[in-house]
């Protein structure tokens, strides 16, 4: 086992600093940086000092338990953290109380990290900008955002309704409806822009009479009634998420209407019970467990190594079922 002199010299640090960091106390970030290099090629085991006392945190909207994914992201966050001997908090901050809690931010806190699941756009884009300004370590959950020093895990979800949508054009659907709140959420909007794409690459035009671009406050199920209400109806309905298609399922049962065989619907992120519903719904599977779980691991290498950012995209699954 190597003496802590020997750190002491391969590190280039002093007694003190190397005493602090191995107490858990906050060191300078190229002093912490020189002592973990110079532990590891001296072969002593540095995770679970580095992590020792170590608290992350969800930043949360108050109404994520509205939606399962966000659930079973926070479950993969918790089982993971729980793995490495790490504390998690949950934060329920919008509006003006993001920028109140970040303000009483210290770094000499036991909370190192942030990782951000289903804000809206207005939301997230403040608490990114905060959080960045402030030097917080932080990831979003599911969102692809382009800036250079901004980290992400996600599923391409753009790219998931594009072969979605080119699923149901392949079929023979050409009046394929939509609905979403592209101005409020960031991830509808990027669906809505993989649904034209689909259109674009496969050289058809998208009927806008078909397609419902909401504000806030307006309601999905009026977008829905809309949409059954249009002549001639639709051929098929693209869910940007599962709520909507069995939103939408209902509703057209409600007029008489048979699923698939009056209208094709199709959803995303294949909650649990989409392989239950009647009829068995077509959706796109979205891994939110493990993207709790990898959330974890790169907020941790934000915070340990010398990382500016982390852009991580994982595989999504196209489930085939029968309401389409």
């Amino acid at each position: 086992m190597p003496k802590t002199s020997d750190i002491i010299q391969k590190a280039g640090v002093s007694r003190s600093t190397l005493f602090r960091f191995l107490r858990g106390d906050n060191v300078r970030p190229e002093a912490k940086k020189a002592i973990i290099e110079a532990m590891n090629e001296l072969g002593c085991e540095t995770e679970s000092l580095v992590l020792k006392g170590l608290v992350i945190e969800i930043s949360v909207s108050k109404n994520f338990e509205a939606f399962k994914g966000f659930t079973e992201v926070i479950h993969g966050i918790t089982e993971r953290a729980e793995e490495k001997n790490i504390k998690v908090q949950l934060a329920i901050r919008s509006g003006d109380q993001i920028r109140r809690d970040y303000d009483q931010w210290k770094e000499s806190s036991d909370t190192k990290g942030i990782i951000i699941i289903g804000k809206d756009l207005e939301n997230e884009t403040n608490e990114g900008e905060i959080l960045r300004e402030k030097g917080i370590p932080h990831i979003f959950v599911n969102r692809i955002i382009e800036e250079p020093d901004v980290s992400y895990i996600a599923v391409d979800v753009r790219k998931a309704a594009y072969e979605l949508v080119e699923y149901l054009l392949q079929k023979g659907h050409r009046k394929i409806a939509a609905l979403g709140y592209p101005e409020m959420l960031r991830i509808d909007r990027d669906k809505l822009n993989g649904y034209r794409d689909a259109f674009q690459r496969n050289g058809f035009q998208i009927n806008n009479k078909y397609l419902q671009l909401l504000q806030k406050g307006e309601s999905s199920d009026d977008a829905i009634d809309a949409i059954l209400s249009t002549r001639p109806l639709p051929d098929a309905f693209f869910g940007i998420c599962d709520s909507y298609a069995m939103q939408f399922i209902n509703r057209a049962h409600a007029r008489g209407l048979k699923i698939p065989e009056d209208i094709a619907v199709v959803g995303m992120d294949d909650l649990e019970i989409a392989q239950y519903y009647k009829p068995a719904l077509t959706s796109v599977r979205t891994p939110f467990g493990k993207m709790g779980a990898l959330a974890v691991d790169h907020l941790l290498q934000l915070i340990t190594e010398d990382i500016v950012s982390s852009k991580t995209i994982i595989n999504h699954k196209l489930c085939i079922r029968e309401s389409s």
